[in-house]
């Protein structure tokens, strides 16, 4: 019974740490699609008040742990300022995401006013886009929002973020030795337990 204990301790370990392999899932392709918006100035048009989102493609090595990446760069020109605009003009940059030849859309939501001094650009948080990829997994893809983005005049930019985390479908051989590793364990922990006659 000494011989069997390492054994079957040596079939439960192989069968956590086949889950957790199995936890792990393969590098995701993410693409990210461009929006741009021209003249958003409120009561005129106006050749200023650009917003553009150029979207870039990354390959994450993804796990169930969430991680963060970049999903593009943004510019938000600003020309002469508006004094006396009361208009706040809402839109949506709808931004095409490819995830390993699947694709959905984020719909990111944002209004444009001023002040005067400044012109701003407010926006929303959207909702994730979820991909399924069947016995592959579900992958979840949240950007996180601008906030506000400001400018007295002139070109202001930056990097747009966004989170992937995967839950991967483990593979039918993984619950096999899953379930073998349990029952292992089941039978030692019977084997340990004191007969009721003594």
């Amino acid at each position: 019974m000494s011989t069997a204990r390492p054994f079957i301790r040596h079939i439960a370990a192989a069968a956590l740490v086949s889950a957790s392999a199995a936890a792990t899932a393969q590098p995701v392709v993410i693409e990210v699609g461009s929006y741009a918006n021209s003249g958003i100035g409120a009561e005129f048009a106006t050749p200023y008040d650009n917003f553009t989102l150029t979207g870039q493609t990354s390959t994450i090595a993804a796990s169930a742990a969430p991680t963060v990446f970049t999903l593009g760069t943004f510019l938000f020109e600003v020309g002469p300022n508006c004094w006396s605009c009361t208009l706040t003009p809402s839109f949506n940059a709808l931004l095409d995401v490819t995830v390993d030849g699947m694709t959905h859309q984020f719909d990111l939501p944002y209004s444009w006013y001023s002040n005067g001094p400044n012109d701003f650009l407010s926006f929303a948080t959207p909702a994730p886009v979820m991909f399924d990829f069947g016995n592959l997994g579900l992958v979840a893809i949240t950007i996180e929002s601008l906030g506000i983005v400001s400018s007295p005049i002139g070109t202001v930019g930056g990097n747009v973020y966004g989170t992937i985390a995967v839950t991967p479908v483990p593979e039918p051989g993984t619950y096999a030795l899953l379930l073998a590793g349990l029952g292992a364990i089941s039978v030692v922990a019977r084997r340990r337990r004191p007969s009721a006659a003594g």
